[in-house]
Parts: structure tokens; sequence; C-alpha cells
């Protein structure tokens, strides 16, 4: 199906270098069509896989059997529309490289948790022996292309994280788990309503067998709308037939008729969202390759990702957290929750058009001191004076936040680094902010 075929990737970031990739391996005709100047390490890869290209959306695209939308493309752009009139199909990413794989697929997705409930679920998988790989919009990761480039084994198990820009060109994918984690306000800078966004995400089901498993959280009011199937799950706080529930210090698995209590008092990942996510993680292992009785015995070999809620350093009694991954209200709550009171927040970033209300009732509620950066510094610390929340310091520069926070914090208390919004104002991306993070942190580590 690409042999010979003429394929347009338009966006040419991670995702859209891997499946020009794969696609060229496959011997199909690939251009190659962004909106910015190349990069030395995006000239490489046009070079060595003798791609055309160009730095700006030109009728070029439309000369195509295929048109491959990178995520970060909104597919409003002129190209994409015209695309639609000439009926050229315009598929995504996660689409066109699933196309090429014949493997089962565990998916996660959802506004918080994903990458850390992906990474837990591939772990578990590891522990149990399981042959599995781990990618998606994963970060640090690879993405689908990447994987299908190296032909797997059609028994591997392929456990993705997706976002809803991901999804939003599925045509004929579908998961054998898919799972979605919560929903909140974000990406509204790019979707009309949070029922705009919700629909996005909602694609995975889409395609869905019937001997496919839906996981959802059956907290979460958003998802509530979701009509149940035969093989939908929950997970909860609280007890449910099919799923996964937490009781005092265990998690309670019953699938299949069957059940099963895992001890997590070894989980060492602080946070009851981590709890939630240690749940999907457990089901969909489950549900995927075996029930293991003595698995939670390993809970503590399980570890988090980079920059959510990790663990940094402990500076004179006070523990410092890099969360640079929080970027939307719910997250910020979560985070705050997390690292208890009295802790210093810092904070800032630019605003994807969410209400920032939830943001000051959790700084009011948990936090003594706040440093603001970024394009929202004035007008967050304006509403948290509003609320009577004196203790708010806008800063020019994450290293004045922290220069100022560690002089200033209590013993015994965190400085709890979770912006709550975009690093794009200041930052590539939040991996780049929380990287400066912990250099920062480092100086003053003895």
């Amino acid at each position: 199906m690409v042999k010979d075929k003429r394929f347009s990737v338009i966006g040419f970031g991670r995702s859209g270098q891997a499946i020009a990739k794969l696609l060229t391996a496959k011997q199909g005709i690939v251009f190659v069509s962004d909106s910015k100047p190349m990069s030395k390490e995006q000239m490489k890869v046009i070079a060595d896989y003798h791609l055309k290209y160009e730095t700006s959306h030109s009728e070029d695209i439309l000369n195509a059997d295929y048109i491959v939308l990178s995520p970060g493309v909104p597919d409003t752009i002129e190209m994409v529309r015209r695309a639609a009139w000439k009926r050229i199909p315009v598929l995504s990413e996660i689409e066109m490289a699933s196309r090429l794989m014949k493997n089962k697929f565990i998916c996660i997705t959802g506004t918080n948790g994903k990458s850390t409930t992906a990474y837990l679920a591939y772990q578990i998988l590891k522990l149990l022996d399981a042959d599995c790989d781990l990618g998606g919009n994963i970060s640090p990761g690879k993405s689908l292309s990447e994987i299908a480039i190296n032909e797997p084994d059609k028994n591997k198990l392929i456990v993705l994280e997706l976002s809803s820009f991901q999804l939003e060109h599925i045509v004929k994918f579908t998961p054998f788990i898919g799972m979605i984690t919560n929903i909140s306000d974000d990406h509204l800078d790019r979707y009309k309503s949070i029922d705009d966004y919700l629909n996005a995400k909602l694609q995975m089901f889409k395609n869905m067998k019937d001997e496919g498993f839906k996981i959802l959280n059956k907290d979460d009011t958003s998802l509530q709308r979701i009509e149940p199937t035969q093989n939908t799950l929950y997970v909860s706080e609280n007890e449910v037939e099919r799923g996964a529930f937490l009781k005092g210090k265990e998690i309670i698995i019953r699938f299949n008729s069957k059940e099963h209590s895992y001890d997590i008092s070894g989980f060492r990942l602080i946070g009851k969202h981590n709890l939630y996510n240690l749940m999907f993680a457990l089901l969909s292992s489950v549900i995927a390759y075996k029930f293991s009785p003595s698995l939670d015995e390993k809970f503590n070999e399980l570890k988090g990702l980079e920059h959510r809620m990790e663990f940094v350093a402990e500076i004179d009694n006070v523990k410092i957290f890099n969360n640079s991954m929080c970027t939307n209200p719910k997250a910020f709550v979560s985070s705050l929750e997390s690292a208890g009171e009295n802790q210093t927040v810092i904070l800032g970033g630019r605003n994807k058009n969410f209400d920032t209300d939830i943001i000051i009732k959790a700084i009011v509620k948990y936090a003594k001191q706040a440093y603001i950066m970024g394009e929202v510094k004035e007008s967050v610390k304006q509403l948290l004076m509003d609320e009577g929340f004196s203790n708010a310091e806008t800063v020019n520069s994450l290293e004045e936040a922290f220069d100022k926070a560690i002089l200033n914090a209590d013993k015994g208390t965190a400085i709890n680094f979770s912006p709550g919004f975009a690093s794009f104002d200041m930052f590539k991306d939040f991996t780049d902010r929380g990287n400066k993070f912990k250099e920062i942190v480092k100086r003053y580590v003895k």
C-alpha cells in the first residue's frame, strides 16, 4: 500500500521525520512541507533519505495520493481544506504507521497522567516478562513510526500514549485496549470548547471491535456521557463491579470473574493521581497479558517520568520537585495536593485559554509563597491579591524564582515547580523548561 505511492508529510517535527523515514523505507515517494526554515538536524534527514521539501505550504502538497498531517499542525490550514475538496485522504502519523503493523495496541489518552500511565503499563508488562514496546506522544520516547520501521513481531504488545492532536485524523486505527485517564480544560487555544476536545479523544474508540476493551475513569464526570459496552471497565476510588478500585492500602482488580488485591505500600510515586495511573496500568496488564499475584512485591521498582512530580533534591531540609509537565489547571491542583501544605510554588507561562480560577484557589489553599513568571505573571498576581493572598511575587526568570524560593523556604517544606501554564513563552517545550530548572537546582547541591 506504500510502494510507489505519493505522500505529502505536513510538519517535519519528531513524528513528521519518523513517518517520512518509514514511508521512504517502504518505497513510498515522500514530499515534506513545513512552514518554518529547516534546522540542521532536519536537513540531515532530508539529505539522508533524499526527500523533496519546501518551507511553505504550497499547492505541491496536493500532488499526493495521501497526506500525513503531523500532530502539531492544525487541520484548519488552507492546503488541508483543499485536500478535502480534492478527496485526498488526510491521515495522522498514528493512522499511517499502524496500517503497516499487525500488533495489538494498548492506548492511553486523557488530559493528565497519560504519559505516566503509559510508562507504568510498559514497566509492569516488562516485569511480567511480556514482549512489549513503548511509544507515541510520550517524551522522551519513540513515535509509532519509529517502532514500525523495525518491523516488530506481530505478538509484541505496543503501549502508546496518544494526544488529542494525534487522534484527529484516525480512519481505521483501533486499540485492543483504550484508556481515558481524565478530561479537563486544556488546548482550548486549538479547540472551540471542551466538548470538541473530548470528541477528539473519543476518536480512539470509533473503530473499536467487539473484542476491544475500554477503560474509563468512573470518577470523572466528563466521561460519564460515554455509553458503556460489554467490554467497558472502570477505574475508581470507590468499589466497581469490573475494573480497579482503591481499598485502604490496596488496589483491587476485578476481571473475568476473578478478583485480586495488590498491596500499594511499596509504590513510590506521590499523590492520589498516581494511584489512579497505577490502577489503569495494572488493569491493562491483566487484560492484555495476565494476573500476577506477587507483582506488588516489585512496586518499589516502578519509576516515574522526568518532569512529572520528579524529586530533584533536598537542600537544607527543603524537598524540591520538578513538575514542568504541569500545563493546565487540573494538573496544577493535583501537583499542589501531592506536595502538601505550606509549600513554595513556582508557576507561570502562557495561558491556553483556560480559566485560571482553579489555579488561584489551589495556591491560596496549599501554598505559603508563590513566585510567578512568564506572560501570565501580572494577571495571576493580581488575581491572588484579589483573593487576599499577599505572598505572591513576579520574577523575570526561572533562575530568579528559584534563588528567591530557596532563600525564603521554611525547613521541612517543599519547593514545587509546577508551572500550570504552557512553556512556549520562555522555553522550547516543557522538557527544556524542566531541564533548565534542574540545572539551576544543581548549583545549590553540595
